[in-house]
């Protein structure tokens, strides 16, 4: 595997001798998009191929096919002006002596991942592709949740943030809209519904946070079955359905199809943290969707911190909601007031 090299450059630049310095422009850009620069007759052949293969897979734990990625592509020769300001780059090289594959920060614009992929042959091309893809996917995704948890800083709800302080000793990034749907010892349940207009008509759209505290008592606790049976049992006795009686679990299958979340670690206010993606529904109601779930040790290393993302949007794509939900959960952190 090739060695990525990242490099950060200034955000002010020196135009000729005689000129001041030129600050950059800010990154622009669609949510959810990279910017592929490749000749079209590679896009259209098996570079093209191997990119839109890996940048468009499915997201794990979707209730229907979502691409990871939108795609959008031009010639290099048009990388210029507008273009050139893309908060997310995929620069496709060819032809060059030496293969390599570079991140550059903020090359053209403040805010912007490029990330430069050469090789000598297309046939070199895919195969180091191919052998980066997975860092290079994840950069663009970490990349984009920056950008949104920059948005997120700026609309906070001041009070919310004070609450969850005071409640759980942590600092959470939670725009304003949302409000609290329950509150205890046990649970902090926040919830932000809105009318969204969507095919000519307003559809209900929810979003909501769960956030949830238990003893730390051993490593073991950081795998999925683990975390998926204590989010269970949270959720049996704290989160209510829309039907009397219902409450939310995890989908763990379907008729044999396996839909046991899946899980990896991370790491959030530099400390080790793992994070699920799965499906939630509703036991005795017809509800459910994805969810996102962010669990860490506090401080101290007494507790479990579990700060969790769920929608509800039936006649949308979840992916903007589900990529501003984790947004939120990555911006965690202790809070000043520490453990109450």
């Amino acid at each position: 595997m090739i060695r990525f090299t990242l490099l950060l450059l200034p955000a002010l630049l020196t135009v000729g001798c005689d000129n001041p310095k030129k600050r950059l422009p800010d990154s622009a850009g669609g949510p959810e998009e990279v910017l592929v620069v490749m000749p079209k007759g590679h896009w259209e052949s098996e570079p093209g191929a191997h990119v839109r293969m890996l940048l468009e897979q499915p997201m794990q734990g979707m209730p229907q096919r979502e691409a990871l990625f939108r795609l959008a592509q031009c010639r290099p020769e048009d990388f210029a002006s507008m273009l050139q300001t893309h908060h997310s780059v995929l620069l496709a090289a060819f032809g060059e002596d030496s293969s390599g594959v570079n991140m550059l920060r903020d090359a053209h614009a403040r805010g912007q991942l490029l990330v430069r992929v050469g090789a000598g042959t297309p046939e070199a091309w895919n195969a180091l592709w191919d052998a980066n893809a997975g860092e290079v996917i994840r950069a663009f995704e970490d990349h984009q949740r920056e950008r949104i948890g920059h948005r997120l800083k700026r609309e906070r709800d001041a009070a919310l943030a004070s609450s969850l302080r005071a409640s759980f000793g942590i600092e959470l990034d939670v725009p304003g809209g949302y409000r609290v749907v329950k509150q205890d010892s046990a649970i902090t349940w926040l919830q932000r519904d809105r009318l969204m207009a969507g095919g000519g008509l307003e559809h209900n759209v929810i979003e909501g946070l769960l956030i949830h505290r238990h003893p730390y008592t051993s490593d073991s606790t950081w795998n999925v079955r683990h975390l998926v049976d204590q989010r269970d049992a949270v959720t049996k006795e704290r989160v209510d359905g829309p039907d009397p009686g219902s409450y939310m679990i995890v989908q763990r299958g379907f008729e044999g199809l396996d839909l046991m979340p899946t899980g990896r670690a991370v790491t959030v206010d530099g400390r080790f943290g793992y994070l699920m993606h799965g499906l939630y529904g509703m036991h005795g109601a017809k509800m459910g969707g994805p969810f996102v779930s962010l669990s860490t040790t506090d401080p101290d290393g007494k507790d479990i911190i579990t700060v969790e993302g769920f929608v509800y949007a039936p006649q949308f794509d979840k992916r903007p909601y589900v990529r501003e939900l984790e947004a939120i959960l990555f911006s965690l952190r202790s809070g000043q007031e520490g453990r109450p």
